[in-house]
Order: structure tokens, then sequence, then C-alpha cells
């Protein structure tokens, strides 16, 4: 990403495992790692059931340990309580902090009372389930009584969380403000997923270069605007359809939620935000004990300068802030471990930001189970720097550049190896000078060593390259890549003829079902029919004629005999 609304933080390709929900732990954590700081990393199960990191940074003094965003200043009392929505609005309410008018109902309250309690604060209202994050079962502008009857079934039933809170419906923009040490560092406006017609391009189309510009950014790349039927009913309602064509300008609404997951926009408004606005996000916060940051959801009435605090968040993620649809990129990272660790403030940013983490690596080491802890080597913090060899001379193989490797990792070095279409090889590396100048003539020993004729030129670099050691080898990328066909397309065929198989094997059990269904109505007919000719028999046997034919019935017997 190299516009200048992003940071030059995150100017590098940000790893696959740490876009979308891990960005928030990732950008902190290279933050911190630049600084020369210590990390241990790990993901932890919930007793939600998900899955989540942990981490703890330290400087050899003292160490901190993160949730998330969270870090461990926040205390365990406080956490729980603004986890409770109730509590929460007390606490604000108590402090003459803005918040909607409301109240909670237990899960043995009857759908009844709520409705006669929103006939008393009058519509529009909001229901929300007593706990939950990411405004799961937040349904607001309810604005009359068939509306909130369908909001309860939904939360109440659908979702299983029969105890709501139903409050008084304040009118105006969404914000999600971050607030750390009494101070305002991030604000996005969020706002409805949407589209604007440009007069030619259909409703599809529009959505479609929508997902297009989201998947680029790094926080939205499996946050696309999903087509369902939510969508098609708030196109049908403006009177358009996926085949409409929007005239040019016209901004319309495709989805009911502010929701940046659902397809909403993000916005950073950091520095439109008036003082009034942030004041009020301020003393939310400070309403509660042992609470230096924290993510404000709020309504805010920009018209009048007003805003009602919604809820708090103490583990709110910062990638919007980061990577936001519009508006310029705010350094949440940079000021948390600002707070956290304030002797580190002072560190060698330029050069240590040419160095970002193999966050892969650490993900996949801890989810496949190789690893419960993952413990991020230190960057040195002083003169760091970027160079690089062009080795010629030498014979690229599995062996020497294998042997690079250990040279690199008993130097200390950053970098990786790779071979040139000319036949030399290329080798970037990084670290403190002394680090490089080790690495430099452990490579030329190792060189003259094997050939005679090697020669190292050094060349600038000034890209920034992923912390460890890499043998990037692209022959060994396209074998593998055809390996990998070759292994999908014999798994292609494995589930063919398994299906194949498994076809022929259910229309067998399909023609068997078919002939015990036919046997069985057969023997069902067979023995209601018998049961019908026993009854005419015992009628028969029971009359009066057959009791007066039963001596011409003998004679004819002996007769027979």
């Amino acid at each position: 990403m190299t516009e200048n609304r992003f940071l030059k933080s995150l100017d590098h390709p940000i790893p696959e495992k740490a876009n979308n929900y891990m960005l928030s732990t990732y950008s902190i954590i290279l933050e911190a790692w630049r600084r020369g700081l210590t990390i241990s990393f790990s993901i932890v199960k919930e007793g939600t059931g998900k899955f989540e990191p942990s981490y703890v940074i330290t400087d050899g003094n003292k160490s901190h340990h993160f949730s998330a965003t969270r870090g461990d200043l926040v205390s365990k009392r406080t956490k729980e309580l603004t986890k409770n929505k109730v509590k929460t609005k007390e606490v604000l309410e108590k402090n003459n902090v803005s918040t909607p008018g409301g109240k909670d109902f237990s899960a043995d309250i009857s759908d009844s009372e709520i409705i006669q309690y929103a006939a008393e604060i009058q519509y529009p209202v909001v229901v929300k389930p007593l706990a939950g994050t990411g405004g799961t079962g937040v349904i607001a502008g309810i604005q009359n009584e068939e509306e909130l009857i369908e909001a309860l079934n939904y939360v109440r039933v659908k979702l299983k969380s029969p105890h709501i809170i139903l409050e008084k419906y304040f009118a105006g923009e969404d914000y999600r403000v971050y607030v750390l040490d009494s101070k305002v560092i991030g604000a996005l406006k969020r706002i409805k997923a949407n589209v604007v017609g440009d007069g030619k391009s259909t409703v599809r189309q529009l959505i479609d270069q929508k997902n297009e510009e989201r998947a680029k950014l790094p926080s939205l790349t499996n946050r696309k605007i999903k087509i369902d039927d939510e969508l098609r009913n708030m196109l049908r309602r403006e009177g358009y359809d996926l085949n409409s064509v929007i005239p040019d300008g016209e901004l319309v609404y495709i989805k009911s939620k502010n929701n940046v997951s659902a397809g909403g926009d993000s916005i950073e408004v950091t520095d439109d935000l008036s003082d009034n606005i942030k004041q009020i996000a301020v003393n939310a916060v400070s309403a509660f004990d042992d609470l230096p940051q924290c993510g404000v959801d709020m309504m805010v009435d920009e018209e009048n300068d007003t805003a009602a605090v919604i809820e708090l968040n103490t583990r709110a993620h910062i990638t919007q802030h980061l990577f936001p649809m519009k508006g310029k990129a705010q350094d949440i990272p940079s000021k948390l471990i600002d707070f956290y660790f304030p002797e580190t403030v002072d560190y060698d940013r330029t050069n240590a930001q040419n160095f970002f983490l193999d966050f892969d690596f650490i993900f996949d080491a801890c989810m496949n189970g190789n690893a419960t802890e993952v413990g991020i080597p230190v960057l040195p913090l002083r003169a760091l720097k970027l160079t690089r060899y062009v080795v010629s001379g030498c014979e690229y193989t599995k062996a020497f550049s294998g042997r690079v490797r250990r040279l690199a990792y008993h130097a200390k070095v950053h970098g990786y190896i790779k071979p040139l279409n000319n036949g030399d090889i290329s080798i970037i590396v990084g670290s403190s000078q002394k680090r490089i100048n080790d690495f430099q003539t452990r490579l030329e020993r190792y060189t003259k060593r094997i050939s005679k004729s090697a020669t190292i030129t050094e060349k600038k670099r000034s890209s920034p390259i992923m912390h460890g050691f890499h043998i990037e080898t692209p022959n060994e990328k396209a074998a593998s890549s055809e390996n990998s066909n070759s292994e999908e397309k014999a798994a292609l065929n494995k589930y063919i003829k398994d299906y194949a198989k498994l076809k022929s094997d259910y229309q067998y059990a399909v023609n068997r079902l078919a002939k015990y269904e036919r046997d069985e109505r057969t023997l069902e007919l067979t023995q209601r029919q018998n049961k019908q000719l026993k009854k005419r028999l015992q009628q028969m046997e029971e009359s009066n004629s057959w009791k007066m034919t039963k001596p011409i019935r003998a004679f004819t017997e002996k007769l027979k005999k």
C-alpha cells in the first residue's frame, strides 16, 4: 500500500494470515518488535469457543500481556463490567455521560411486557442482547409494534438471547471512537453498505466494483458485500433490482446495518471530530476504573454536535483505523506501545520499518499444534541496515542455499536467497552493520572455498524484508505447483470415482427401498384382503343358511370318499 493516507510502518506486503481479524494484533506486535522488545505469541481458545491471539511483550524489566488489542492495564473487573450492557449503562448514567434511556428484560419477562414498555418510551427503539460483540443481534430504528415483535423473535428465539435490552433510539451517525490515556487517537464513521450510481453500470456491477476495491485493503480482504435476501429487499424498497442502472451520483443503501463486516464503509474522521464529541468519548471511558484504552461506540448527531454512548469495547479492533476505505490512517499501534513502554519512544523508526514479521509462520506454528507459544527473535536497536549481494561464479544448488541459510543463522541476519536468470545468485540481508559484516566475512570465506572464480558484489537495497532467512527457488516452486496440481487432479479423479460409486450405491438403495415399499404395500393389501375373507367366512359359517345346509355338505363329503 503506497498511498499517502496509509501508514509508512505498514507499507510492505502484509502476510496473508495477518489480514482482516489478525491485522490488529500483527500491527501491535510488529511495532513492539521493531523497538527491540521481546515478544511471545500464542493463540488461546476462550470459553466462548473462539480462538484469540494472546501475547506478552517485555523489555527485560517489565512485561505486559495482551489479548488482541487489550493490554493488562485494563483490569479484569472493568473488563467484565463493560461486557454487561446494563451495568455499563448504569455507570455511564451515574457519571452523567449521555446514553440512550432503556431497560433490560430477563428471560422470564414476556414479550407483551417489553412491547408495553416500548409504547411508554415511544418508538423508534433499539433491541440488543444483554451480552455480545460486533453488533450481533442489535436491531436499531424499530418503528412500530409489528417490527418489535419480529425483532424480539429474532433475538430471543433465533439467536437464543432471551435476556435483552430495549432502549430509546438515538438518531445520528454511527461512530467508533478509540480512546487511550484520556485522548482520542482514532475515530471512524461507519456507513451502511451502499453503491453510488454512475448512470451506466448495473447494481450487480457496482457491487462487484466495490468488492474489488475492498479486497485491496488488508482490513477487508474477506469482507465482501454479499448478495442475499436482505440486499434484494433493500433494493426492492427503492424500486431497484440487481440489473437496474442507478442514475449518476445517486446513493442507494443495500444493507440495513452499519457493520463493516456486512459491507459497510469505514471512514477515518479523527481530524474532523469536534472537541465536544471527543470529550463525550473520553468521559465515557473515564467513568470506569482501570480503563486506559477502549473503543467507544457512539451515535453522533452531527448537526447539533451531540452524541449518545451506545457501548464500550475493551478489546476493540483497530483494523479500520489502519486501512480505512476513506480518510487518513491513524497510527494506533505506535501510540499503544508508547503508552505501555514509554522508554522506547525514541527508537530508530526509519530503519526499523525496513523489517517486517513472518506472521504466517508464527500463526501456523501455533494453530497447527507445532508450538503452544512462539518467541520472536529480538531485532537489534541500532544501526539497522539492508544490503544486497550478487554472487557470480557459483552454482546455485540446494546445498549452496542451505549453507548460506546456516551462515545467516550464525550471523543473526534476516533476508533471503534466490537464483537469478543470468546464473548469478542474489542474497538480501538486513540487521545491524556488525552482524552484516560478520555474515559477509562468512559468505566470502565459503564462496572462495567452493569456487576460485567466485565474486561478490554489494548493491543497495531499500524495500522491506521479512524476518528470518528464507530460500526462494522458483524451480522448486514450479515443481511444487506442478506436484500440487498433480495431487489435485488425483484427488479430483478419486472424488469422481467415489462419487460414481456413491451414486450407483445410492440408486441401488433407492430401487431396493422402492421394492420393499411395493412388497410392503402388497403384503398390507393381502393381509387386509385375508382379514376381509376371514370375516366373510365367519359370517357365512354363522348364517342360518350355512347351518341348514350342514346335512347336505356332510352327505357330499361322504360321496367324495
